[in-house]
């Protein structure tokens, strides 16, 4: 199973960049006692996911979202709720990214979760 710090590992490895926006924001995401908050982290890589998609910029979003569906297929529990809620939720839930343009990147499980929470809301598409 892979847990928090490989992920950490293998996002930025596939998503360069990441690493610089987590550092230079690491007060958001590091808790007063040196704990990891995960859904912060993941903020940062929801977030530079979506600059670079609104302006054009999809160098490595594939590489990205090879490396979610890995995530949410072996990761452990916390991995998975982090990437799923984290990440594929915060792109589910911007308004700035249309769906068509970073929908289609995404692999089967992460889609599926995707269509789980639209029908939970009552989304029709």
């Amino acid at each position: 199973m892979i847990q928090m710090e490989e992920m950490r590992q293998l996002l930025c490895r596939a998503y360069p960049g990441l690493r610089d926006r987590v550092v230079a924001t690491s007060d958001a995401w590091i808790g007063n006692d040196g704990d990891f908050v995960g859904h912060v982290w993941m903020l940062q890589l929801t977030e530079l996911v979506r600059e670079r998609l609104t302006n054009g910029n999809y160098e490595h979003t594939e590489a990205l979202f090879c490396v979610v569906e890995k995530l949410i297929a072996e990761g452990d529990d916390d991995v998975r709720t982090v990437v799923l809620t984290g990440l594929v939720e915060g792109l589910q839930h911007q308004h700035d990214v249309e769906p068509k343009l970073w929908q289609p990147f995404l692999g089967r499980l992460a889609k599926a979760h995707c269509d789980a929470m639209d029908e939970f809301h009552g989304i029709k598409l």
